[in-house]
């Protein structure tokens, strides 16, 4: 079995199914593939999209040397126009395709088994779009998925920033034994629910400003992570307890004990007063 990339190709057609299930394809859906190697979780997709008229199919494949493979396997769909292969990579190919085809806010669906390398740039691109998701379904190594999805006490920057734009969750753990070639750790599916809500550039500058400064030491306290913030330093002690009191916790708490909509008030308190 060849393998490029860092890819490792999931044969189980349980927790492929399962993955499918999990995109919940419906009448006009796009759904972006990330990935799709030898077409295993493709497949699957396909099967729940010929229950539609109008739904198509997007694959992004980086390896060229698999394509070919793909044109074969899926070459009725793509002739009728919906199936379409993009050679490249996702990471610049992902943002391309949604302004090339005019993709808007909630008209696509992302899913894939994505290599382990390319997982933390992949969730920056997607933060960065402009017209997001309605859902994200990926499979990716499990330490990683569990970490998007912690609440308190286990709340990280990961978790904060991708939370800012999604519900996460995870759905199903996947042993490295169900892997061509196995990975050397498990996997696992994580669920990205999109919010509806959009916030403005300026509101996630502020966003991601703050937990960046906010988990910069996770050991220390809330206050002396964020003392250096401008909008904290013009405050006086007493105000900064009243602030951090009125969203219930306080400026001596540890930042992977704050959940994720308390992170987001104190945004919205310190940087809208």
């Amino acid at each position: 079995m060849r393998q490029k990339f860092g890819q490792h190709f999931l044969h189980n057609d349980e927790a492929l199914g399962g993955i499918a299930d999990a995109v919940d394809i419906k009448e006009r859906d796009t759904i972006i593939e990330i990935g799709p190697g030898h077409g295993e979780l493709t497949s699957f997709l396909v099967e729940r999209l010929l229950r539609f008229s109008h739904t198509r199919i997007f694959l992004l494949e980086r390896d060229a040397a698999l394509i070919p493979e793909l044109q074969i396997l899926f070459a009725p769909f793509i002739e009728e126009g919906r199936l379409v292969i993009v050679a490249g990579d996702a990471l610049y190919e992902l943002p391309r395709l949604i302004k090339n085809e005019k993709l808007e806010h909630f008209s696509y669906k992302l899913v894939g088994n994505i290599p382990y390398y390319i997982t933390g740039a992949l969730f920056r691109v997607i933060e960065e779009l402009e017209a997001k998701p309605a859902l994200t379904v990926f499979t990716i190594q499990k330490e990683v998925a569990l970490r998007i999805a912690s609440e308190p006490p286990k709340m990280n920057i990961l978790a904060a920033s991708v939370q800012f734009w999604a519900d996460a969750a995870v759905i199903a753990v996947l042993p490295k034994a169900l892997f061509i070639p196995p990975p050397e750790v498990d996997s696992a599916v994580v669920k990205l629910a999109t919010h509806t809500s959009r916030p403005t550039p300026k509101e996630r500058e502020n966003y991601y400003g703050l937990i960046k400064q906010l988990f910069k030491q996770p050991r220390k306290t809330l206050m002396n992570n964020l003392r250096s913030i401008p909008a904290i330093k013009k405050r006086s002690d007493d105000e900064l307890k009243k602030l951090f009191e009125s969203i219930g916790c306080s400026p001596n708490d540890r930042p992977q004990h704050m959940h994720i909509n308390t992170i987001k008030q104190l945004v919205f308190l310190l940087y809208n007063e």
